[in-house]
C-alpha cells in the first residue's frame, strides 16, 4: 500500500525541552508513531526517543504486519525504557506515551499506549479511535465529566497507562479497514488538550498541501495556548495524496 507520512514537533511556549517524538517510515516501511515522554532530568526525551528506536527497529523484523508482531513491538520497547530507567537513578520513573499506526494492503492495525492519540480522517469526518489512558479519560468515558471539562481538568496530565513504568504493559490494538482515501491524524495531548476534534477537520479539509496542513495544525495548537510540546503526524494513503 502506497503511503506518505507528514509530521511535525513543536516545543511549545513553555516547556524547556521538547520530550515528543516521531517516526516517519523508510521507504517500504508502512509503520509510523507518535511518542509522548515523561520523568525529569530530560528523562522524558530519553523515554519517547527509546520508544519510537525500539518500536521501529522490532517491526522491520516482521515479514508482514501481523496484530503478535506489533504487541511484541510494543512490550519490547516497553522493556528498554524499563531496565534503562532501573540502570540509571536520573532516569528513575521515565516513561513514555506511544500510539502507531501499521498498514497492510486493505487494513490498518493501531496500538496505542497512553493519552497521545489517534485519529481517523474519512469522508470530510474527523473520528478519534484511541482511547486516552488517563484519569481524565476515564472520567470521560463514565460520563463524570464533559469533553469540554476534559480539556482544563486540572488532572488531565495523570496518565494510567505508559511505557517504561512497569516491567509489563498491554498495549490497546485494533484493526480496521482501510479505504484509498483516508487520513490518520496521530498527536501528542499538546495538540488534544488545545484544539477540538472539529477544528482538527477543519484544518484538514482547508486547501493546500499536507505539510501545510500540519502546519496549520501546529499553528493552532500554539495560538490556543501552546502550554505543552506539539507534535502531529499524517498518514496518507493512495487516493488522499495530493
Amino acid at each position: 500500500m502506497n503511503m506518505k507520512v507528514y509530521a511535525a514537533t513543536h516545543i511549545g511556549k513553555v516547556r524547556p525541552n521538547n520530550q515528543d517524538a516521531y517516526y516517519a517510515p523508510r521507504p517500504g516501511e508502512t509503520f509510523a508513531a507518535v511518542a509522548d515522554g515523561l520523568g525529569g532530568h530530560q528523562a522524558g526525551e530519553i523515554a519517547s526517543q527509546r520508544a519510537i528506536e525500539e518500536f521501529a527497529r522490532w517491526l522491520r523484523c516482521a515479514p508482514r504486519p501481523d496484530e503478535e508482531a506489533l504487541r511484541r513491538a510494543v512490550i519490547e520497547a516497553n522493556l528498554g525504557i524499563y531496565r534503562d530507567a532501573r540502570a540509571h537513578s536520573d532516569w528513575a520513573g521515565m516513561g513514555t506515551t506511544l500510539t502507531a499506526v501499521w498498514f497492510g494492503d486493505d487494513f490498518v492495525y493501531l496500538a496505542h499506549v497512553g493519552d497521545s492519540r489517534a485519529y481517523l480522517f474519512r469522508s470530510g469526518a474527523l473520528m478519534q479511535l484511541s482511547r486516552d489512558h488517563s484519569l481524565v479519560g476515564e472520567m470521560l468515558e463514565r460520563g463524570q465529566i464533559t469533553s469540554q471539562e476534559a480539556m482544563v481538568h486540572p488532572l488531565r496530565h495523570y496518565i494510567t497507562r505508559t511505557l517504561g513504568t512497569d516491567a509489563a504493559v498491554e498495549p490497546d490494538i485494533i484493526r480496521l479497514g482501510f479505504r484509498p482515501d483516508d487520513v490518520w491524524l496521530l498527536c501528542t495531548d499538546g495538540m488534544s488538550n488545545h484544539v477540538r476534534s472539529m477544528e482538527m477537520a477543519e484544518a484538514l479539509t482547508q486547501p493546500g498541501s499536507w505539510e501545510s496542513r500540519v502546519d496549520a495544525l501546529v499553528k493552532l495548537a500554539l495560538l490556543k495556548g501552546g502550554s505543552d510540546n506539539i507534535t502531529v503526524l499524517l498518514a496518507v494513503g493512495g487516493e488522499a495524496e495530493q
